[in-house]
């Protein structure tokens, strides 16, 4: 059975797929958004280690699936939503590229993949099917597989100065999320793994309202999906910094040099110290095997 999560979730993206399919478009758009940054991140993974066989888990409408069959022996883009599913179809055409409408908790794949990206995915999940989704990866990656994850960044409540700061001000993790701030914006990636991680858990508080018609949408910090991660016996290789804010959400979403200057920020080298500062993040993780 279905929860109202899922319902609400499918919902709201079978209405706004147009829309969604409008800002994945790098023609359309002249300043990058969190859609290509995220599809971007991917993509580069998928170069970076010659991965040939791709899945694309809530694939929308296609473009990061489309991208990846350019440089991949195949990929395949799954998505709940029909409406994605019909405009990816009617969008991208390629010998080694396919489509399915098809929940991934319903879907049983011929073969294992060398690489499966989730972006803005496990945000519409409860936290079990998300432990189930990561239970699936491990599944059906080959060895030395990556996972390609988002997700919503809890650290950049502590950030926004705005009613998401106020409701985790309250909470005794403030301190916790504060300290992962601190030691992402002074270390190294392998040091920064080597820190006690953070649970990984629901917020325990009802979250204010955002542009995607849902009741819930997790958040989480990057010490927490690696708890998660680490579990299930994958290394993380890359953590990365999506949507980097040089304001508080209120003055940037006033004026568009602001995201101007957002991307401008996203090629500095220091990835992990702009994290805090993001409303999101990105996560390659590659999938260790033991006899």
């Amino acid at each position: 059975m279905k929860n109202i999560q899922e319902i609400q979730t499918k919902k709201f993206f079978e209405k706004n797929s147009t829309n969604w399919s409008l800002k994945a478009d790098f023609k359309k758009n002249k300043i990058l958004n969190t859609i290509q940054a995220r599809n971007l991140f991917a993509l580069k993974i998928i170069k970076q280690y010659k991965l040939k066989y791709h899945l694309d888990v809530g694939c929308g409408s296609g473009d990061l699936s489309y991208a990846s069959s350019k440089i991949s022996n195949k990929s395949i883009g799954l998505d709940f939503a029909q409406s994605m599913i019909d405009i990816a179809e009617n969008k991208f055409s390629r010998k080694n590229l396919s489509f399915e409408c098809k929940s991934v908790f319903n879907y049983q794949p011929n073969s294992a993949f060398d690489a499966i990206s989730a972006n803005g995915f496990i945000e519409y999940l409860s936290i079990v099917q998300i432990k189930n989704f990561i239970k699936f990866c491990k599944k059906n990656l080959k060895k030395n597989g990556f996972l390609i994850l988002g997700s919503r960044n809890r650290l950049y409540n502590l950030f926004s100065l705005n009613e998401f700061s106020k409701k985790e001000i309250r909470k005794k993790t403030f301190k916790k999320f504060y300290l992962e701030s601190i030691n992402l914006a002074k270390l190294h990636l392998n040091n920064f793994l080597k820190f006690k991680k953070i649970n990984f858990e629901e917020a325990q508080f009802k979250q204010p309202k955002t542009g995607i018609n849902v009741d819930k949408r997790h958040q989480f910090s990057p010490s927490q999906l690696i708890n998660l991660l680490e579990r299930y016996n994958f290394k993380i290789i890359e953590i990365s910094p999506i949507n980097c804010h040089p304001v508080i959400p209120k003055i940037y979403n006033s004026n568009i040099n602001y995201k101007k200057i957002s991307n401008f920020i996203s090629l500095d080298k220091n990835k992990l110290g702009l994290i805090p500062f993001a409303s999101s993040f990105m996560i390659a993780a590659k999938k260790l095997n033991f006899k």
